[in-house]
Formats: structure tokens, C-alpha cells, sequence
């Protein structure tokens, strides 16, 4: 009797032409992983009717919540996709490799189909209605380099066959944590030893109607908060008064090799106020927490994601 195995799995993505709807013919991708944790939620709802006896009748059912996490590493190509589908399609630069991707905040975020594929089975597990709630990932230390995406959707069809008959291979080429830097201010700082993002889009789920069969019928966009942390040696009082006086800063995390790279530049930060204090005998770190904003900014997006690798175009189809 086969048995579904995580290694001959896989998580097939496509971008939807309307909400909740699979294409009539996609485009999907085979994309990298570490874990895909999607799922659905429904509720049986206990009857409170009467009759003549004591067993209840059967359980009503509830509205469906599909939700879920995944896992990525962040390499050269296939964050590409998670970011198009996070920050809109990029305007992009180049004629020849390598590409230049940039990706900002759209007023509304695309939809996806993600599919976690159990082939030993067989069973295709369909998630439409899919958009990105959050995006977070740290680096620093002696880790793998990954992202962690948290995901909203509508509904979950189970099949037999894959929503596309064949999925376009991705290139794997990984960034890792001693190709990171963080910048603040334009200059790098040479004291970091960890770091932190965090972005958050703000999805109502609660877009439930009489006629939507329990699904939610979209997922519209609310306000698109960035923050997270960086944490440093305490070598001086800079950044620790920058805090205090609630300075306006930037900051770029940025990821380089050889002539690829991604960087997150946040033009308008400020740091929250922390104490480094005295843990040990030993050296002294600095933990602030900072917030990414746009008010007067050049850029004009919170956040702006630049993507520079081989791959010629991330136009959604």
C-alpha cells in the first residue's frame, strides 16, 4: 500500500485571473520548500433541537477557514514569485541577465492557487483564494536561511489529477546568512549580529456571504505594517539616541552573491526605545525593535524589494 512521502511531495503555485477561480490554463511552478503546512477549518455546529429523545440530530456545518503556513528558503528565483505575490508585479530592468526586479506595495495583492501535491498516492490537495497575510524572516547565527509565509485563502478541493498538467521548474540557487548585511542611514553596519523583518498586509477574512457555500468570497487589503528588530553590539550610543530623539533613519537588509541580490530598503524608520543592560560578565548587545513607514518618502511604499538574478520576467499570466 503506498504511503505519501515529504520527499517526493511538492507545492505547486499559480497566479489566479479572478479571485478563487483556478485559471483554465495555468501557468504553475514547482516551487522550493522546507515545509508547507496548508489547511483547512470547519466547524460541525451542535443542534439545539428538541425531540423525543435524547440524541441530538445531526451537526449543521460552518463557515471554512483555509489558512496555513510556509516555509522557503530565500534564494535568487523563486522568492520572486512570493514577493509578485506580496508586493505586485515588479517593474523590470535589463536586457540581458541579470535582471533588475522591483517590487513595491500595490493597492491590491495578487491571488494565487497553491496546490500541496502527494504524488505517491496519488492526491492533489487545491487551495484557491490564496493571499499572503504575512511574511517574516531572521537572519543572523549559524542557521539555514529561510522565510516563514503565512497564508489566507478561500477553499481546499481534493483530486486526483494536479490543477496543471506540468509545472515549470525553478533554478535553485540559495542565499545564506554570510551573504547578508544591514545598512542604516546609506552606511553598513558592521556591528550587527542579527536581524529581523516582519511584514504584515492586513487581510479581512471575514468576507463570508449567504451565496458563498461557506467560503470566503475575498480577501481584501488593509493596512501594510513592516517592522522588526535588528540587535548589535553596544559599541556606542548612536542608534541608542536615534531611539531617544525618535530620528528618522533608513535601513536596507540586503543579500549579495556574486552579481545576484535581494534587498528590503525601508526609507522612513524609527527605532523603539530599549536598554541594552548588563546580562553577563561578558559582551554587552543592543536589541531595537524599529518600524518602517512611508509619510514623505522618495520611494513612495513602506518597503521596497529588489530583486537582481537571471531570471527575465515575473509578469503574472
Amino acid at each position: 500500500m503506498a504511503r505519501a512521502k515529504g520527499v517526493n511531495s511538492q507545492l505547486a503555485l499559480a497566479y489566479e485571473k479572478a479571485y478563487g477561480l483556478t485559471p483554465a490554463a495555468p501557468q504553475g511552478y514547482n516551487m522550493p520548500f522546507n515545509q508547507s503546512k496548508l489547511v483547512i477549518n470547519q466547524n460541525l455546529i451542535n443542534s439545539a433541537t428538541i425531540r423525543d429523545c435524547r440524541d441530538q440530530i445531526q451537526p449543521a456545518i460552518g463557515n471554512t477557514d483555509v489558512f496555513g503556513s510556509i516555509v522557503v528558503p530565500i534564494d535568487q528565483v523563486g522568492i520572486g514569485f512570493w514577493l509578485q505575490a506580496m508586493l505586485g508585479t515588479p517593474t523590470t530592468t535589463g536586457s540581458w541577465a541579470p535582471y533588475t526586479h522591483v517590487f513595491k506595495g500595490p493597492k491590491r495583492q495578487l491571488s494565487m492557487v497553491l496546490e500541496q501535491q502527494y504524488p505517491d498516492i496519488p492526491a492533489y490537495e487545491m487551495f484557491n483564494g490564496c493571499k499572503v497575510n504575512n511574511f517574516a524572516f531572521y537572519y543572523g547565527g549559524d542557521n539555514e536561511l529561510t522565510a516563514n509565509i503565512y497564508i489566507a485563502g478561500a477553499k481546499r478541493t481534493v483530486g486526483a489529477r494536479p490543477f496543471a498538467s506540468s509545472l515549470s521548474p525553478l533554478p535553485f540557487l540559495k542565499f545564506s546568512n554570510f551573504q547578508g548585511a544591514v545598512e542604516e542611514g546609506g552606511a553598513q553596519l558592521a556591528i550587527v549580529i542579527e536581524a529581523s523583518l516582519n511584514v504584515y498586509f492586513g487581510l479581512d477574512g471575514n468576507t463570508y456571504t449567504i451565496d458563498g457555500n461557506g467560503c470566503r468570497t475575498d480577501l481584501p487589503e488593509g493596512i501594510l505594517q513592516v517592522s522588526g528588530s535588528i540587535k548589535a553590539f553596544f559599541a556606542d550610543t548612536i542608534l541608542l539616541h536615534k531611539a531617544v530623539n525618535n530620528t528618522k533613519s533608513s535601513l536596507t537588509f540586503k543579500f549579495t552573491s556574486g552579481t545576484h541580490s535581494l534587498q528590503f530598503f525601508m526609507e522612513e524608520v524609527i527605532f523603539q526605545q530599549t536598554s541594552p543592560g548588563i546580562e553577563s560578565d561578558k559582551g554587552i548587545y543592543i536589541n531595537l525593535p524599529f518600524k518602517a513607514f512611508y509619510e514623505s518618502g522618495s520611494v513612495g511604499s513602506a518597503i521596497v524589494a529588489t530583486l537582481v538574478n537571471g531570471h527575465a520576467s515575473y509578469a503574472a499570466v
